[in-house]
């Protein structure tokens, strides 16, 4: 059975996303994860969020989206959503880092989809057809 924890809608402002950084820090260290661990999954959402306020809400803090948690016995799941701009397929594909990259090569865009792809155990993109974005990211619990 897959239980609703906690809903916030968040606005879309970068100044706010310490506070979700703590929110998920909280939820998964109440749930059993610990140490580096956690370090990588926050800043896995925090690239989600990140992504959702440049992205979907075009830097707009009018705009907001939502960030559900959600739990079983086996598994955590966080959930992003926005109504903005829907992404395009292709924009959610993660891009592999360079092998050797150096200060020259590195370029902002897709590396944090490759980050949150590493991170969770499993991660869904959802595009809408003509307005918002869906990510669903799954970590399944440590026994």
């Amino acid at each position: 059975m897959i239980r609703q924890d906690i809903t916030i809608e968040v606005a879309s402002d970068p100044r706010l996303l310490h506070l979700v950084r703590a929110l998920v820090r909280g939820y998964l260290e109440d749930s059993g994860f610990s140490g580096d661990r956690v370090g990588e999954v926050v800043l896995g959402v925090d690239e989600a969020c990140t992504n959702a306020i440049r992205h979907a809400c075009g830097g707009n803090p009018e705009e907001s989206f939502r960030v559900t948690f959600r739990s079983s016995e086996e598994f955590l799941e966080i959930q992003l959503e926005d109504s903005g701009e829907p992404a395009q397929p292709e924009a959610v594909e993660p891009k592999a880092p360079p092998e050797q990259p150096d200060a020259a090569q590195v370029q902002p865009g897709g590396l944090g989809l490759h980050l949150i792809h590493e991170v969770f155990d499993e991660v869904e993109f959802c595009p809408g057809v003509t307005q918002g974005n869906c990510v669903t990211m799954k970590l399944f619990i440590p026994q």
